[in-house]
């Protein structure tokens, strides 16, 4: 009963503090023509997100039904209550295993033709190092992969924990970066589907580093 009550009380908790950090920030959106395209018709994508991303990812797309792919760990329970609360939907399970139940339950979802959302490198890491089910899932269903990543001017770091999480301060200003779209070919060798692996990863990591140099930039006062 008690794990019950802190299951439904911590994420609420969560929601209202994310709220109010949103509620006194502003935010600065990094995209491109590509990534806009999909949105704006409304095209099925899947965003790739590093498990550092994960406590804001669920408020910045609130609202569009995005099917994140949750562990079904202590803390993924936690997390699950929170995607919900903002208006996303989600899949418990592991995406390491391209044939796992949950991998197939995120194909279905976006083969409907909504979005999807992973940790390639959840849920305990290495951090920064792109796990193969995203690009299982994004060969299936032809879906193009969006790396994306926010970065604060004002935030705390928690340097103890595996994979340096994000905390937003009050008062900070959001970088928030959209990377162009990628897409996987349908046949891939071994060989190929580790190349296209590390083309993602790549992709990820550049675009971290983007939102790394303007949250910066804004830090220092720098136009844009």
């Amino acid at each position: 009963m008690k794990r019950r009550f802190l299951v439904w009380l911590l994420p609420l908790i969560v929601v209202w503090f994310q709220r109010l950090i949103g509620f006194t920030s502003r935010f600065r959106f990094l995209t491109n023509e590509q990534y806009e395209e999909l949105f704006k018709n409304k095209k099925p994508f899947i965003y790739s997100i590093w498990h550092t991303n994960v406590l804001y990812s669920p408020y910045l797309h609130r609202g569009k039904n995005v099917a994140v792919l949750i562990s079904e760990s202590k803390d993924g329970d936690y997390i699950n209550q929170v995607v919900h609360r903002f208006g996303n939907t989600s899949v418990r399970g592991s995406s390491s295993k391209g044939g796992s139940k949950a991998l197939k339950a995120v194909i279905q979802h976006l083969k409907k033709g909504l979005p999807a959302a992973f940790t390639p490198d959840g849920p305990r890491g290495p951090a920064f190092i792109l796990q193969p089910g995203i690009i299982a899932a994004a060969q299936v269903t032809q879906v193009p992969i969006v790396p994306f990543h926010y970065e604060c001017s004002r935030q705390w770091i928690l340097e103890r924990a595996w994979d340096k999480h994000r905390v937003p301060k009050p008062f900070t200003t959001f970088a928030v970066s959209y990377g162009e779209p990628i897409s996987v070919p349908r046949n891939l060798n071994e060989e190929e589907f580790e190349q296209m692996r590390l083309k993602v990863e790549g992709a990820m990591l550049e675009n971290r580093n983007r939102a790394i140099k303007e949250a910066e930039r804004i830090l220092n006062g720098e136009s844009k």
